[in-house]
């Protein structure tokens, strides 16, 4: 499905095709607010079954980290962060890689050591710290997320070298600064060092643009949505939902209802009877 293919389904969806009273401005605005609600929508439900997980598989990506810098004047001594890809959005799994130092136990110097990170927050790290069984070790490590105090305006950061402050069609541009990655495990790193780590995380949608010039033309020469044509429909859902809520039109109460084909939320297990 196209990018005019949506302008054309969302004015048929509003009864608008011989007379579009929608702007292209208006269009480019909510098509990308659309899928941004989608994508919300689906992450809150990530993995709970395999269609949600399908739905956003096209976004889904895998990076190696291997660049990690020493944090200096952290709490814990075995602290290190590196920076996130550029396209990152949100995390879905962090696998970390350890190398002994020297044999230990069960451990070799030779096969590295994987071990699944857990996600850490602010409130959660002050309560850990000191409990022995949850606190930050080589067994149990955490990576916690957050932006680079250095942002980036004037330089290009999404691929194709496309300035943040000028989205163009199918660029992934999402963030104005670096996010990095910490790993925290412990206060010894002589032992255990970090070598590396792999995540899974979902990137930024692509920028979609559709221009005056691609609507006039008899051939649709506008770009390709990424999303499988199934994904597009419901997007096409958001967006008519949007644009309906824009204009005050009074359908609004009905479309949502009508055109719902996925529970917002999974049914809660019901409570045993004590």
């Amino acid at each position: 499905m196209t990018a005019r293919q949506l302008w054309e389904y969302a004015l048929i969806e509003i009864n608008k095709v011989e007379a579009p009273s929608m702007l292209l401005e208006d269009f480019n605005y909510y098509i990308n607010k659309a899928v941004m609600n989608y994508i919300d929508k689906r992450y809150n439900m990530y993995d709970m079954n395999q269609q949600l997980t399908d739905d956003l598989r096209v976004l889904k990506g895998t990076a190696k980290l291997d660049d990690f810098t020493k944090v200096t004047g952290s709490l814990l001594g075995a602290t290190y962060v590196t920076q996130l890809p550029e396209d990152y959005f949100h995390i879905l799994s962090c696998v970390v890689v350890f190398t002994a130092t020297k044999p230990f136990k069960c451990y070799s110097t030779v096969n590295p050591t994987l071990t699944g990170a857990k996600r850490l927050t602010a409130d959660m790290f002050a309560e850990i710290i000191n409990n022995y069984y949850l606190r930050p070790s080589y067994r149990n490590p955490y990576y916690y997320i957050h932006n680079s105090t250095d942002p980036v305006i004037e330089s290009n950061v999404s691929n194709g070298g496309v300035s943040s402050q000028d989205p163009t069609a199918n660029q992934r541009d999402g963030n104005l600064s670096p996010v990095n990655i910490e790993i925290r495990y412990g206060k010894d790193d002589t032992l255990f060092t970090l070598t590396g780590a792999h995540v899974d995380y979902l990137k930024v949608p692509r920028y979609i643009l559709l221009t005056q010039d691609q609507i006039d033309l008899t051939e649709d020469t506008s770009s390709v949505i990424e999303f499988p044509n199934y994904v597009c429909y419901e997007i096409i859902k958001e967006l008519v939902a949007l644009l309906l809520e824009s204009a005050s039109d009074p359908r609004l109460n009905t479309n949502i209802p009508i055109n719902k084909t996925i529970p917002d939320q999974a049914p809660q297990p019901q409570q045993g009877k004590r």
